[in-house]
């Protein structure tokens, strides 16, 4: 982020995404429909020196109504829902960053139809650890992390009539 960046994190589930955005210097709105996660939000955010950060407790879309205007948007949760999808594009502005996060098989598909759509890029991330089998060893894979960025292209932002210029006649 920059300085003063405003981050709206749908779906923010623990707020780290958030938080850490304001760590670096940003601002976030977290929007998180689970009552207990937006308290667990709020513990965190003091904790790690951010108890400033914004929490909307609803349901996206409708909770994104009224909501200053981002410059990036990070969905954690939810990604299987093309409205959500859909309605979080509509609100970034010009530039806006994108990225959203999926963990199931229908928000990898609703990322890969928004991908279709919108464009950006498309990355599996998977890690996987070090399992004990017998005397031997080997690896074990953890959840994949399905990722879809995208940055919202510049509209213009002044549009200038011109009329053409008369030609000049000669005379001689």
């Amino acid at each position: 982020p920059w300085p003063g960046a405003l981050l709206w994190d749908i779906g923010a589930g623990s707020g780290s995404v958030a938080i850490e955005w304001m760590r670096a210097g940003g601002r976030a709105i977290a929007i998180e429909r689970e009552a207990k996660r937006c308290d667990f939000i709020a513990r965190n955010a003091a904790t790690l020196g951010v108890p400033q950060i914004e929490i909307v407790a609803g349901t996206a879309p409708a909770a994104l109504k009224g909501l200053a205007e981002p410059d990036a948007i990070f969905i954690g949760g939810g990604t299987s829902d093309a409205k959500l999808l859909d309605a979080a594009w509509r609100a970034l502005p010009s530039g806006g960053r994108f990225v959203a996060h999926a963990v199931t098989s229908e928000g990898e598909a609703a990322l890969v139809a928004f991908h279709a759509r919108r464009g950006g890029t498309l990355t599996r991330l998977a890690v996987s650890r070090l399992a004990t089998v017998g005397r031997f060893h080997r690896w074990q894979r953890r959840l994949a992390v399905f990722q879809s960025l995208a940055r919202r292209r510049f509209r213009a932002l002044l549009r200038v009539a011109v009329s053409p210029k008369p030609r000049a006649s000669i005379q001689k």
